[in-house]
């Protein structure tokens, strides 16, 4: 099993624009062959930041989630509301 998190730094003056591209976004997701869970979570300090806790069977679903439609036209735009880039970290159950 493989985990993602995908933080998102959105400036404070477009999280209602970010947010239903987000929600597109994990319902999309959510239909994917190989994801087994695609959660949002918002800073409770920070309401501009969000991480996408994921959850994938192997390595090969989450790359095939990179070139899927709906990733592909999403992703660009919630990065106009970006404060600072994304980070996104990968790990590997142990």
């Amino acid at each position: 099993m493989i985990m993602s998190t995908a933080r998102d730094y959105i400036r404070p003056e477009h999280v209602e624009d970010y947010l239903p591209l987000i929600r597109e976004l994990i319902a999309k997701t959510v239909e994917e062959e190989g994801n087994i869970s695609y959660t949002l979570y918002r800073d409770r300090e920070h309401p501009g930041e969000f991480v996408l806790l994921e959850f994938w069977r192997d390595q090969e679903s989450l790359d095939a989630h990179f070139r899927t439609p709906h990733f592909t036209s999403i992703v660009p735009q919630i990065a106009k509301y970006h404060a600072k880039p994304s980070v996104v970290n990968t790990y590997t159950e142990v």
